[in-house]
């Protein structure tokens, strides 16, 4: 399991972001709230993470707050 990701905003939607850990680009799936947290000129960003593991698909949802 992941519990969080610190590194650089490699990009930015509102639907997702991708951080770039050590030389790896993760795609995290994000809420509206977690996109108005972030800052465009934020290089770096630390997000708490849930993964969902299913036969099809491994997707990383991400929070700006452990709360959320």
């Amino acid at each position: 399991m992941i519990a969080f990701l610190d590194g650089k905003l490699a990009y930015k939607s509102p639907t997702h972001l991708i951080i770039d850990t050590n030389g790896v680009g993760y795609e995290v799936k994000i809420s509206l709230q977690t996109y108005g947290k972030i800052h465009d000129s934020t290089e770096k960003v630390k997000l708490h993470t849930f993964m969902i593991v299913r036969e099809d698909s491994q997707t990383l949802y991400g929070f700006s707050e452990f709360d959320e």
